[in-house]
């Protein structure tokens, strides 16, 4: 290619970087070095050059603070500061504001300062904006907000779960007897567990209330019940022997046995349901219920 065609006219003169269709030329597109020509090839013609300059010029002269440059490694403090005062970051890292959501206060409890001061630094250096500062945390708050609904719903199965197989070992055992000794479990819970401890303002206490009330589903538990049943009827048991206050078997112990020989007897009548009567053991059941049932207080 001669040099007249590259970038004179024969007497020295500029070449024309326009085509006779008013495009410009590839010449013009490499006349600024090429790592700038897939910059320059945006501009199909020199009114398309233009245009994109005045919008440019209209755009920036709004704010003319953020036509900055965009510092590197190298760049000296000054460019540093135009840079974070053109994106926004506070002059000081005190200066950064966020508050939690009431719903993530109420999963996640209350912002720690200590944290916060880090976050604050860490944001001030990466010349975080405001809008930048809350974007992330809202980010990462929502997330440990899941991660502790999703370990709520775990731990929740988990307690559901211990909580069934206890009830079918209670159903397994009792059978049709499972409402009626639970329910003397529990009352046998509350008449021994009932005491009172003064606290440290000098009020009474019921411990078995405050337990209650950290665990209400302690009141449902199978697992409790068989631990309440078996301490029932081992304090029948010492009653009757003698091991009691007053010597005799209390009628909380005689209620305890027999809803534990009625227990029994259903599991036998549902292992021989036709001739259940006939069975030795239950009939030996039959003359203990008997017995407890005359030793009742009138």
């Amino acid at each position: 290619m001669s040099d007249d065609a590259v970038g004179t006219n024969g007497g020295g003169a500029p070449a024309s970087v326009i085509n006779a269709d008013g495009s410009f030329t590839d010449e013009f597109y490499g006349s600024h070095g090429e790592e700038n020509r897939e910059y320059l090839s945006r501009y199909k013609t020199p009114p398309d050059m233009a245009k994109a300059n005045v919008e440019m010029r209209k755009k920036f002269s709004k704010n003319p603070d953020s036509m900055v440059e965009i510092p590197s490694e190298t760049s000296s403090d000054d460019v540093r500061a135009a840079w974070a005062k053109a994106h926004g970051r506070p002059e000081t890292q005190d200066l950064y504001e966020y508050t939690l959501s009431d719903e993530h206060a109420t999963k996640l409890g209350p912002l720690d300062d200590n944290n916060m001061a880090m976050v604050r630094e860490f944001a001030h250096k990466r010349n975080w904006s405001q809008e930048d500062f809350k974007e992330a945390l809202d980010l990462y708050h929502t997330m440990q907000a899941t991660g502790v609904d999703a370990f709520g719903t775990t731990l929740e199965e988990q307690k559901q779960a211990a909580f069934d197989e206890g009830t079918a070992i209670l159903k397994g055992q009792w059978l049709d007897g499972t409402d009626d000794r639970t329910a003397a479990a529990l009352a046998h819970l509350q008449k021994y567990g009932e005491i009172e401890v003064k606290g440290k303002d000098g009020e009474m206490i019921n411990p078995l209330e405050k337990l209650f009330e950290e665990a209400p589903q302690l009141k449902q538990s199978p697992w409790l019940t068989m631990i309440m049943d078996k301490m029932a009827s081992k304090m029948g048991e010492a009653t009757r022997k003698g091991g009691g206050d007053t010597g005799a078997l209390s009628l909380e112990g005689i209620n305890s046995q027999i809803a534990d020989i009625r227990a029994k007897q259903n599991v036998i009548r549902a292992s021989n349901p036709v001739n259940f009567k006939g069975d030795p053991e239950f009939r030996r059941l039959e003359d203990s219920l008997k017995v407890l049932y005359q030793k009742k207080p009138a």
